[in-house]
């Protein structure tokens, strides 16, 4: 590396992301090699250095492409994840910076031995990492950090010894079977002699492979409740929305011997054709202990599936390769039963990751007493074929959402005025929504009464109009047309309902809108419980919110910060704060430029001082001329 790109210059290269590069490191000169993780901005990308495993955010003077002959050498580090250890917050998918800091206070520079625990082709491969500690007794890494209270141990039932050799087999399907589809292995219920009549039948080379037909599984049986007020259990786990996952004791005996007979019968290393996954899909999963066990896909990933183990209640995203399309013991239903807490009702409506995580610390493998506070036929609510749909209700006429015409468009002075203003949303430090400062306005109309320039003044009507309606709210009907740009009224954090207009449908289960309140410029995505009709006469009111962009300064061409704005890379997040303290609480003015095809406005301070001096003279900004 250091032959090759000692005395090179850099050169103009349009650097993309997953391009291959040459990486200077000036404080150490060296030369690394390099891959391109993201583009941060015109100057600035970010790096992973894979002979090594460490991310950079480099200047783009730094980078040089990677000739083909360093490509040929394979990557020279090795990731790894510890086993037996999960999030010490249940669901969360990072790791606490506490714990980062003791694995690299122990590990970085050490010499450990590891073990790989299974010879595993996905990445990262699980390992145990011993090393020496502080007093300089070697230690396992991952009962440390367990030790510490900085990881869970990863809870599985009590692994069971696999001595068949056919264990290590994959279950193909041949090419002249291809019109059965996966129906031969998609049983009601699971028939043991028969999976290993097609196991031993198809372990030879030569099997043709094909590619399987997706198909949603069967669904398994409900949990079976005790028929009991209060009966004894074990907590099995708490979900991320406080679910409290348990078995009963009297299932417990039967739960270990169905794990038993799914460990002698069912014996293969997981799918290894190519399969169209389906939410809701009966599966067997093999876990990262190399167990077996009944589960449901939850959600699809991209090349992950989200499953839950559905005797045990929890989830865990896992690698496709560890999923197998097949029903085992439909007959026998779930052990593992969800409850809530009686008669509580978490702040907000959703349990918080720390009450969550509070009860993720006290419950588990806990046994506990449960008192059913509301027997009921756990079964009904699966019988589909017994229920009653009725439409009559969709037909009436207060389901309906009348088609409002869009809201009026608010209106700026012409270009060449001078006029206060009010800033009612940030979205970048040079995209703000602003407002007519009305009270100001009509200060200044008394002021300059021989002028031809007016504004109406209107929002204490407005004001009081939406204060009629947050008293009768209850009386309003739901919004039912979710079209883009529909009028509504939409309540926001603080409990009060403000005037709205609907961007987008967010999500569709369950259903969540994304809604632009009209009168401040900001966004919020919103359940269709928080969305109401928008009585008629508020429509005559126009929006107050107007977006502008503001002139006279631009993003730096040297910027040194690395927190950027996710939605805005090009601006840095310390120039967005600094820009909210310019304008926080100041009488500001604003010039228009031009009105078409958006508003183009310089903001004073004071009527004489540009707000966006301080950005530049703080370098987090250059100077537009």
């Amino acid at each position: 590396m250091a032959t090759a790109y000692e005395n090179s210059k850099c050169e103009p290269v349009t650097w993309e992301i997953n391009m291959y590069c040459a990486v200077q490191r000036t404080e150490l000169k060296q030369w690394r090699r390099g891959q391109i993780i993201k583009i941060i901005s015109a100057t600035l990308v970010e790096v992973m250095l894979y002979d090594f495993g460490i991310k950079v955010t480099v200047n783009v003077d730094c980078l040089r492409k990677l000739e083909e002959n360093l490509k040929t050498t394979r990557r020279l580090a090795l990731e790894c994840s510890l086993v037996d250890i999960r999030y010490p917050t249940g669901g969360s998918d990072k790791w606490t910076a506490t714990a980062c800091d003791c694995l690299s206070f122990y590990l970085t520079g050490a010499i450990a031995s590891i073990i790989i625990q299974e010879n595993y082709t996905a990445w990262p491969l699980p390992v145990k990492i011993l090393c020496r500690d502080e007093k300089g007794q070697c230690i396992d890494i991952s009962n440390y950090l367990i030790k510490k209270g900085l990881a869970l141990r990863e809870r599985r039932v009590d692994k069971i010894n696999k001595t068949d050799s056919a264990s290590e087999k994959s279950l193909d399907i041949p090419m002249e079977q291809e019109s059965l589809g996966v129906d031969k292995y998609s049983t009601s219920h699971f028939e043991p002699n028969k999976v290993n009549g097609i196991i031993s039948e198809h372990k030879g080379p030569a099997i043709k492979k094909t590619v399987l037909d997706p198909r949603i599984g069967g669904c398994y049986k409900p949990p079976a409740i005790p028929n009991m007020k209060v009966f004894e259990a074990v907590v099995s786990c708490i979900g991320d929305d406080g679910t409290i996952y348990v078995v009963p004791k009297s299932s417990e005996l039967e739960l270990r011997n169905l794990m038993d007979e799914i460990q002698s019968n069912f014996k293969c290393l997981g799918l290894l054709e190519p399969y169209c996954w389906k939410k809701g899909e009966a599966c067997a999963v093999r876990g990262s202990d190399t167990v077996w066990y009944r589960g449901k896909v939850m959600e699809v990933v991209g090349g992950t599936i989200r499953v839950q183990y559905l005797d045990h209640g929890y989830t865990e995203k896992i690698p496709q390769c560890h999923l197998y399309p097949i029903v085992l013991y439909a007959d026998r239903p779930q052990f593992c039963i969800p409850c809530q807490l009686y008669n509580t009702v978490p702040i907000g409506n959703s349990w918080q990751p720390d009450a969550v995580e509070l009860l993720q610390e006290l419950l588990p493998k806990r046994e506990v007493e449960i008192h059913n506070m509301k027997p009921k036929d756990h079964s009904e609510k699966y019988e589909e074929e017994n229920w009653e749909i009725n439409f009559k209700e969709l037909l009436q006429s207060d389901t309906e959402t009348p088609v409002l015409p869009p809201y009026l468009s608010p209106t700026l002075p012409p270009p060449g005025e001078l006029y206060p203003v009010q800033v009612k949303h940030v979205v970048s430090p040079n995209e703000v929504y602003i407002c007519l400062d009305l009270r100001e306005n009509f200060n200044h109309q008394n002021d300059t009464v021989d002028t031809e320039v007016s504004w109406e003044f209107e929002p204490k009507c407005l004001d009081e109009v939406l204060q009629s309606c947050n008293q009768n709210v209850d009386s309003l009907p739901s919004l039912t047309d979710f079209r883009s740009e529909m009028p509504c009224l939409a309540e926001y954090n603080d409990g009060l309902w403000y005037r709205a207009k609907i961007l987008s449908i967010k999500e569709f289960d369950p259903l969540a809108i994304l809604v632009q309140f009209v009168d401040y410029g900001s966004t919020e995505k919103l359940p269709t419980s928080r969305l109401r009709q928008i009585p008629l006469h508020l429509m005559k009111y126009p929006a107050r919110a107007v977006k502008v962009l503001l002139a006279g300064f631009k993003p730096p061409l040297k910027d040194s910060e690395k927190t950027r704005i996710p939605y805005c890379p090009k601006w840095s997040m310390e120039a967005m704060w600094a820009m909210i303290d310019c304008l926080q609480g100041k009488q500001l003015y604003a010039f228009s430029l031009t009105q078409s095809p958006e508003y183009i406005v310089t903001l004073y301070e004071d009527e004489q001082y540009p707000v966006h001096m301080s950005l530049i003279e703080m370098g987090l900004a250059d100077l537009d001329e």
